[in-house]
């Protein structure tokens, strides 16, 4: 496990005696879905932590094949163990083999920018369930995580190119900047004045100079 504590799209299984560690009280039909989920031996997604949550919990969700949207509401106490999100090449083999070509292509971008890519959203859940949650007009939904501007930039260039080369699938996802909040690459790439970011508790617009500024200055 990375770090202290999960962060925004990692993976959380819970361990026994979650139900005792509720700190918000699910929908009624919450439970005996979550249930069912984790005695699959499957995990869930760390969502966004609402701002005004201690550090001692942590907000998770749960997607079905049917594309419904459970949240749930607990305790460290309740976490087992969690993992980081799968990488594009642990879920190339979920993917359908008519996307193989575009993912391909950026898993050969990130290896030549020195990045790991990441996946969230229906193809991680595809990868992590072994159910199906795809479907033919469903994004990939990407991570990056770059350590310098300059490598943002490059990564942009790559990807609209792949995007222009496979029209296939719909290439979308995040940059994580290094304060842990997340941008949409493809706002990112139109260069607005601001940009919406998605922090690890609440969201708010930045100016590009603002996030250019958390990277480290270059030579």
């Amino acid at each position: 496990m990375d770090g202290e504590r999960p962060v925004r799209h990692d993976w959380v299984f819970l361990g026994p005696g979650w139900e005792e560690h509720l700190r918000s009280p699910p929908g009624p039909d919450v439970l005996p879905r979550v249930t069912a989920w984790r005695e699959q031996g499957r995990p869930f997604a760390v969502a966004r932590q609402d701002v005004p949550d201690r550090d001692d919990e942590v907000r998770l969700s749960l997607t079905l094949p049917d594309r419904r949207h459970l949240s749930l509401h607990v305790a460290m106490q309740a976490v087992e163990r969690w993992l980081a999100p799968p990488t594009l090449q642990e879920a190339l083999e979920a993917a359908p083999a008519a996307w193989r070509p575009a993912l391909d292509d950026v898993v050969a971008l990130g290896a030549a920018l020195d990045l790991t890519v990441g996946v969230f959203g229906s193809l991680a859940w595809q990868h992590r369930s072994g159910e199906s949650f795809l479907r033919p007009l469903s994004d990939v939904d990407l991570l990056f995580t770059p350590a310098r501007w300059s490598d943002v930039e490059r990564l942009l260039f790559g990807l609209e190119a792949v995007s222009r080369r496979h029209s296939v699938v719909r290439l979308d996802g995040e940059v994580v900047l290094p304060d842990g909040g997340a941008v949409s690459w493809r706002e990112l790439a139109l260069e607005p004045e601001r940009i919406w970011v998605t922090g690890p508790r609440g969201a708010s617009p930045r100016t590009l100079r603002e996030l250019r500024a958390l990277f480290p200055a270059e030579p």
